[in-house]
């Protein structure tokens, strides 16, 4: 049984790959074992696998192909339950990862028995052309270092888009770790498990690393930042910690159909499974006026994301199931999580 494993999801992922496999085959810390589940990619991917990497690393890889695209909560549950290490890395196909990444991820989860997810100082990989990725740059752009939530529980990357320059460079403890290459203990995963389901399959793709953070709270596991163990990643829908209403807008503008849509209907399952009665009638007011600014919006200006609330009635009464088992089993109080809503 290897350490860690990397469960690598990939979708029609062809021109990202070989940087994101290179950039595990350089790793110092070689107990790991990988595995790669494509959600049928209808491109180069599978192909590229086989012929190029699998004859590489064939003693310490997977590569399992799914017919249709099952999303990333059920692809990674997969993953999950077909491997047994103590460590788990789930990892999107646009990231690369610095050598040392898992050396320090592991270390610092052997020494902090309590700490049930990590991220690293996850920084911006800029593509100057989608489909050349000779001429992709590392940058010092923060990505993300871990997920930040607000009273009305917007949810943000912490200091997206801020200039790297040493100003987070101490450990600290966080609210939970963004899905682009978050490390979970596995017994943290399982203590959270629900059925077959680690990350909520009902979310198909996008706020399942909220969910899963919220979730991660109520059992009284902690999250962390760690500034040494480093990554880049190719963020498609950017987010950023400190924008004003129109930027918000616009990068609502920027974003296709099919992300808004998902996390729209995604974000109102994550109220209705994880706001306990008491911290519902406390942030009532920041909520419910979240709610309807951005109801307002997408009434007038963005239409098709309208329907995402036929989806989350269509579900509301399995998030309610999901909702009462949460409370049943939760370990922390209703102000350990206030101490989060900033």
């Amino acid at each position: 049984m290897a350490k860690v494993s990397i469960h690598l999801v990939t979708w029609n992922g062809q021109k990202y790959i070989e940087e994101c496999l290179n950039s595990i085959l350089k790793q110092t810390f070689e107990d790991y074992f990988l595995l790669i589940l494509d959600n049928g990619s209808i491109d180069n991917t599978v192909p590229f696998l086989e012929n190029e990497f699998a004859p590489l690393i064939k003693d310490k890889i997977r590569l399992i192909k799914n017919k249709t695209n099952l999303g990333f909560a059920q692809a990674h549950n997969q993953s999950i339950l077909w491997t047994d290490s103590e460590y788990v890395l789930v990892l999107n196909q646009d990231v690369i990862l610095e050598p040392d990444f898992l050396q320090k991820m592991v270390e610092f989860l052997d020494q902090n028995k309590n700490v049930g997810s990590i991220s690293g100082k996850v920084l911006r990989w800029y593509c100057e052309n989608d489909e050349d990725l000779k001429k992709s740059t590392k940058t010092d752009i923060i990505d993300s270092l871990g997920l930040k939530i607000f009273k009305n529980h917007r949810t943000v990357e912490i200091a997206g888009g801020e200039k790297d320059q040493g100003q987070y460079n101490d450990e600290a403890e966080i609210f939970g770790v963004s899905a682009a290459c978050p490390f979970y203990r596995r017994k943290a995963l399982e203590d959270i498990r629900y059925g077959d389901e680690y990350f909520d399959v009902d979310f198909f793709s996008y706020k399942e690393d909220v969910d899963i953070a919220y979730r991660l709270q109520w059992r009284g596991w902690k999250s962390f930042y760690l500034p040494q163990a480093v990554a880049y990643h190719e963020r498609k829908a950017k987010s950023e910690e400190k924008k004003s209403g129109l930027r918000i807008i616009k990068q609502r503008k920027e974003k296709n159909k099919y992300i808004n849509f998902h996390s729209y209907k995604n974000h109102l399952f994550v109220l209705t499974k994880n706001l306990s009665p008491k911290n519902f009638r406390r942030y009532f007011v920041y909520i419910f006026f979240y709610e309807l600014k951005k109801l307002i919006f997408i009434s007038f200006f963005e239409w098709s994301t309208l329907v995402a609330l036929k989806g989350y009635f269509a579900n509301r009464k399995k998030m309610k199931l999901k909702y009462k088992h949460i409370m049943k089993t939760r370990i922390a109080k209703d102000e350990d999580l206030r101490k989060w809503l900033n």
